[in-house]
């Protein structure tokens, strides 16, 4: 408790003590000392200074016991007592032994503030020394006010309605609706406590010890319900199979959270579980009790301060009939705000399914390229939310999944492979790259004459052209050409040409991303410059990031700011490239779809004009070995520039390359 007394000048202090005979004690001083304590919350030495006859009523066990328990449910996170000795000496007579002192004490509580003016009597007794001591003639008054003996003080909470996360049209993402809460009651176990905590144990594959710290928390009692978890509405025949197995199992129909897209949406929206006893200790004071609900991951996590809401709370006094006496304070709960997203949940399940279908590994990302509004967030494989409380079992099924069903790869950062190359060729337009220059590049390998660069080779794609622009090098995605367009910019311009699109910097979304970088944020070499130049090399970029980064070019040239709420948009970088280069490599991305030659040509839809570009990620330990694929896609549709796509897949090594992904996205863009 923060210790707010407020204190005479010791200047004070010492002429009031001087002007006592013979310094003879002074109540004031025994009360003030006391208070002192009840500030610090020190309640053993608050009952060193209680009277003769008041510790006759109550042991210091019991006093310790009173004040923690009561002090502790009403959940008081700072008292402040306002009390100062008199500035002037007070003629009393010599003989008095009883004085009747006042001060102010207020509280900050689960119901709010609460303040009162108790009066407390002060008695000169003897102590063992025969000395002579001002003691607190201590009542329960003293602890609550009104509060006296046989007399409880009650707390009893209400829980806010959490707020809902909605898409973009008002639909669900994450709701509330009706769960069960499979829970136990103490009492009902029959004698049999070992055998119903180890049959619940194996039922939901939890660890015995986390069931009984649930059971031996300080609120429970024979007849409480103790939640343990909850579980889908859908699960009705296992909690009743429970139920009528297990002594002291049961379950309640509850208020809880439903998530309608499942897996579609499941590392976006998160979910939310009980909160845990470490976690209740770390946030102490925040608002949580044993019954609340925590977001543990995704939104639900990110968002939980707007979605949780205020638990509402009634302080009383309750008499010796069980009877409600007096309310001493009370807030009402404060739901939690329900927030709408950007997030089209159609969209989000139509991308989804283009990884389902045949059970793909990857990511992916979609925004209006015009606002920077983020229209989907996916993540393959991934779990079912709605289960993921009841599915301990499931959740170590999923945790040893080498699919890695868990992870939350749209938060990663991936190397690019030539989805990059965009973005390096307006940083070289920006430093004077010429476009239209033809370059002659004759054969599949390629390293400069003059360079120390030893069995190291640059290859490209397509070795069938040898005059190439940079419109030729965008549609064939030519490795060489941009080898050498990195070579002229050189490392200096390249770095700070990345730099302004936002590499090294953390993403403004508010959702934790991975941050975009190169090499550790070094090149230190032309063979490293020229790998990060096509994607490769130690470059590592966040999907949303990079899809933000396209956003440049149907902007003249300004990055939009990656939106998570819907009707917003903001700049992130203002005219990074010019107008002119922007909609230079924009024609160019639409012949990588429309051109017979280009990468992108899979992606045509006849009413629609996509521009976009390919991507292989190659991950091997060197140059010629056999390593993984990641195959990357990203269109956006340049006539009504409402919707850009950015897909990638794990594994293609053996199914194509990009050209596997390509359709994927022509399927997202077919079902607007």
């Amino acid at each position: 408790m923060r210790n707010l007394f407020k204190l005479l000048p010791l200047v004070v202090i010492f002429l009031l003590m001087s002007a006592c005979s013979e310094k003879e004690p002074l109540p004031e001083e025994a009360l003030q000392s006391y208070l002192s304590f009840v500030e610090q919350g020190d309640y053993e030495k608050m009952y060193e200074y209680l009277t003769t006859s008041a510790k006759a009523k109550i042991s210091k066990e019991e006093f310790v016991e009173r004040y923690t328990n009561i002090y502790g449910g009403m959940e008081v996170e700072s008292i402040e007592i306002d009390y100062s000795l008199p500035e002037e000496e007070v003629e009393r007579e010599e003989d008095i032994t009883e004085v009747m002192l006042q001060y102010a004490q207020k509280m900050n509580t689960i119901a709010g503030e609460i303040s009162y003016r108790p009066e407390v009597l002060v008695v000169l007794e003897e102590n063992e020394d025969e000395e002579k001591e001002w003691r607190i003639e201590w009542t329960p008054s003293l602890l609550v006010e009104g509060l006296e003996e046989n007399e409880r003080v009650r707390v009893q909470t209400s829980h806010p309605t959490r707020g809902e996360i909605l898409d973009r049209n008002g639909e669900p993402l994450a709701a509330n609706g009706t769960i069960y809460e499979i829970g136990v009651v103490p009492g009902r176990m029959e004698g049999q406590e070992e055998t119903s905590i180890a049959a619940l144990s194996a039922e939901l594959n939890m660890e015995e010890e986390d069931i009984e710290k649930k059971l031996d928390q300080s609120w429970v009692g024979p007849d409480t319900f103790v939640p343990i978890v909850s579980v889908p509405i859908t699960e009705q025949p296992f909690v009743q199979r429970l139920y009528e197995e297990i002594p002291g199992a049961t379950y309640r129909e509850a208020n809880g959270r439903v998530y309608p897209l499942g897996e579609a949406a499941a590392h976006l929206t998160g979910y939310i579980s009980l909160i845990t006893a470490e976690q209740l200790e770390e946030l102490k004071g925040e608002g949580y009790d044993a019954h609340s609900y925590l977001g543990q991951a995704g939104l639900e996590r990110v968002l939980e301060d707007r979605l949780k809401g205020e638990r509402g709370a009634v302080i009383y006094i309750e008499d010796e009939n069980g009877e409600t006496k007096k309310v001493i304070a009370e807030k009402e709960a404060v739901d939690g705000e329900s927030i709408m997203l950007a997030i089209d949940s159609s969209l989000q399940q139509t991308i989804y399914e283009q990884y389902e279908e045949n059970g793909d590994a990857g990511t992916a990302v979609a925004m209006h390229p015009t606002t920077g509004e983020v229209l989907s967030l996916v993540s393959s494989p991934a779990y079912d939310p709605n289960e993921f409380i009841l599915g301990l079992s499931s959740y170590q099924d999923w945790s040893e999944d080498e699919r890695k069903p868990l992870l939350n790869r749209f938060t990663q950062t991936y190397a690019p492979g030539s989805t990059i190359k965009p973005i390096t060729a307006a940083i070289a337009l920006e430093n004077g790259w010429n476009p239209s220059e033809k370059r002659e590049i004759v054969g599949e390998r390629w390293k400069p004459d003059s360079s120390d660069w030893g069995d190291y080779t640059v290859r490209r794609v397509n070795g069938n052209i040898e005059q190439v622009d940079l419109k030729d090098a965008l549609v064939y995605s030519d490795n060489i050409y941009f080898a050498q367009m990195a070579l002229d910019l050189g490392i200096d311009s390249f770095k700070e040409g990345l730099e302004a699109f936002g590499f090294t910097e953390s993403l403004p979304f508010g959702y934790g991303m991975g941050t975009s970088s190169w090499a550790n944020e070094d090149i230190s070499s032309d063979v490293q410059l020229v790998d990060t130049s096509y994607g490769q090399g130690q470059m590592l970029v966040n999907p949303l990031h990079l899809a933000t980064m396209y956003t440049t070019l149907l902007n003249n040239g300004t990055m939009l700011k990656p939106q998570l709420y819907e009707g917003e948009s903001d700049p992130w970088k203002e005219n990074i490239i010019s107008a002119e280069h922007a909609n230079e490599i924009l024609e160019s991305l639409i012949d990588v779809v429309e051109s017979p030659n280009g990468t992108g040509r899979g992606a045509q839809i006849s009413n629609q004009v996509l521009a976009g570009k390919t991507g292989t990620t190659e991950y091997k330990e060197a140059q010629g070995d056999e390593g993984e694929e990641f195959g990357w896609f990203i269109g956006v549709d340049t006539t009504t520039k409402d919707l850009l796509v950015l897909m990638v897949v794990e594994g293609v090594e053996d199914r194509g390359g990009s050209s596997y992904v390509v359709p994927k996205v022509r399927n997202v863009f077919l079902s607007k």
